[in-house]
């Protein structure tokens, strides 16, 4: 992803209603739709996922919303997922580290009997990426045969270049 991609994009993207692509193929960054459509929004926040594991209790229900909202609208969804991140500079292994760290700070509230705090300090843990989740993405996307890509590198340098993807989005809903 580009260094501060969205400081960047805020100087020069603009805000629309999704009914302003209508009837336009659109390129969508995986990565990105995952974390802020699932992830990190505050009204469907699933802190416990770290501590259970698998996929968000949600994550089928707001796939589909999306996708029948797409086709409804005569919206064509192009998802591109990253390939290799070879700009990476930093240990591969530090957010998995950080994440656990914040698990075990959260099971040990728990075995404290502090469930409140133990909750909130799950829902504080970056264990779950984007990346976990785009197999079951890309299963979703193959059952309604849903073109997507995964590119050799940055998903952004794909979608931007991809000559069938008519606009490119950062979907924010």
């Amino acid at each position: 992803m580009i260094r501060d991609f969205h400081t960047w994009n805020n100087t020069i993207g603009e805000a629309s209603q999704l009914e302003d692509l209508r009837g336009l193929r659109v390129g969508i960054e995986a990565a990105h739709y995952l974390d802020h459509r699932l992830l990190n929004r505050k009204s469907i926040s699933e802190p416990l996922v770290p501590a259970l594991g698998g996929l968000p209790l949600g994550f089928w229900l707001h796939i589909e919303e999306d996708l029948n909202k797409f086709a409804q609208l005569q919206i064509e969804p192009f998802f591109v997922f990253s390939g290799l991140d070879i700009a990476k500079q930093d240990d591969p292994f530090r957010a998995r580290q950080e994440g656990a760290a914040v698990n075990a700070n959260a099971w040990h509230l728990y075995d404290s009997h502090e469930a409140e705090k133990s909750v909130h300090k799950f829902g504080q843990s970056p264990y779950v990426t984007p990346e976990d989740l785009f197999g079951a993405l890309q299963t979703v996307l193959t059952k309604k045969k849903i073109p997507f890509m995964v590119a050799p590198y940055s998903a952004w340098a794909q979608v931007s270049a991809h000559p069938h993807c008519f606009s490119l989005c950062t979907y924010t809903r």
